[in-house]
């Protein structure tokens, strides 16, 4: 039917909420490399190289195909923009945009997603890019227990896990992963051979 415009995705949500994971996880079960870009890295202070370097990550990507192509910070372009005043910004906005268009999944077997913490910064050129937006939201109480059960079932422990669950709220995925860290490197420093609870003045 001629639709070639699909395998394009934007992850949306707060820090530490799971979108450079859910891109690993999806590159693992798919078998398929995984191309990670940071927007913020290839911005250059030589006016017209930033164009250039979104052009080279795209050729990269359709080189490496079939392959999915992470693009983290997706909203710094756009936020560069506001302090620009060489239209720099603005052509590599464009040449973003430009090259957005010009890859598919199907012709190109490039699976394209995008990730921001700042969706708000992003205008309606970028949104329309998109086939799937997909928020991570911070996790629940049910969530923030399965994650704690998860990160910490490789350790001895006597932990309360559901009452730790209680007590983070707020705490993104990530936040939770440091927590257990940090309470396994105190066991190891004191030499204990599981996690305890405890609070340290």
């Amino acid at each position: 039917h001629r639709i070639h415009e699909v395998g394009k995705l934007l992850f949306v949500g707060p820090p530490g909420t799971g979108k450079t994971s859910l891109a690993l996880a999806l590159s693992r079960k798919l078998h398929l490399p995984l191309l990670e870009v940071r927007l913020s890295m290839i911005t250059s202070q030589y006016l017209g190289e930033t164009s250039k370097n979104i052009d080279r990550i795209f050729d990269l990507a359709k080189g490496l195909a079939p392959c999915i192509l992470f693009i983290d910070e997706f909203d710094f372009i756009a936020k560069s923009r506001v302090t620009d005043d060489h239209g720099a910004m603005k052509r590599a906005v464009n040449a973003l945009l430009k090259n957005i268009d010009q890859v598919s999944l199907v012709r190109h077997g490039v699976l394209l997603i995008g990730a921001t913490n700042h969706p708000q910064l992003l205008d309606d050129a970028a949104w329309r890019r998109f086939d799937e937006v997909v928020e991570f939201g911070l996790p629940d109480r049910d969530m923030r227990l399965a994650i704690l059960e998860k990160v910490s079932s490789s350790m001895k422990h006597s932990c309360d896990l559901a009452g730790l669950a209680d007590l983070t709220e707020g705490f993104s995925g990530a936040d939770l992963r440091i927590v257990v860290k940090e309470a396994l490197l105190s066991s190891l420093m004191e030499t204990r051979d599981s996690i305890s609870p405890g609070f340290h003045k």
